[in-house]
């Protein structure tokens, strides 16, 4: 029982609506031109990606709860995840768009573009196979730290292991909920680290 705690209050720590907000932190932490950027600017990116990327996704959940559309908020069947994912791709398009007319370093809206093509290719899977979307999360996340360190020539070893070990743990903490299977884990880690590393670096 409480193992069991312990990986539901991970999966919430690390959710993966969170992850699109932990990797803008350490894009504009890191030393780099990015971090350099007027704190107006920073304050704009911050309040549209925590908006659109956190909060409205957040709250469609207890909506679709409430109208049936999902069985649960932990939405077990992969099935009733594909249409949150469709509402949730909206605000994540619109971040994209906003950010790429603005007179920003490409890695940050790149980023968001990597974010939103991950979570189609869920939906997509999610269709017939139950893909780990936690799992997506935080190897995406890796994928732009991994990409960052490159770009911008920038040690950021320390970030990439903390990187890593969190993956490991919610990896474990979904294995421990019998949420996935392990090749669903896998199968999730390896979408979100490579699709973030194509569109950090090739789009």
């Amino acid at each position: 029982m409480i193992s069991k705690r312990i990986a539901h209050t991970l999966s919430a720590i690390f959710h993966p609506l969170l992850m699109p907000t932990i990797g803008l932190a350490i894009a504009l932490s890191v030393n780099s031109y990015i971090s350099m950027l007027p704190f107006e600017a920073k304050r704009l990116i911050v309040i549209v990606l925590v908006i659109n990327t956190f909060a409205l996704p957040l709250l469609m959940i207890p909506l679709f709860y409430r109208f049936g559309i999902i069985k649960s908020i932990q939405m077990h069947e992969s099935r009733e995840r594909i249409i949150p994912m469709a509402f949730t791709l909206i605000p994540y398009f619109f971040t994209f768009y906003f950010l790429s007319k603005l007179p920003l370093p490409g890695s940050i809206a790149a980023f968001i573009l990597g974010a939103s093509i991950a979570i189609a290719l869920a939906m997509f899977i999610s269709i017939w196979w139950k893909v780990s979307i936690h799992m997506i999360g935080v190897g995406g996340l890796t994928g732009f730290i991994f990409s960052l360190s490159h770009l911008f020539y920038t040690d950021l070893t320390y970030f990439i292991v903390i990187a890593f070990i969190v993956s490991g743990i919610v990896a474990w903490a979904r294995l421990a909920l019998n949420a996935h299977k392990p090749s669903q884990i896998y199968a999730g880690f390896v979408i979100g680290f490579a699709v973030m590393l194509f569109t950090t670096f090739v789009l």
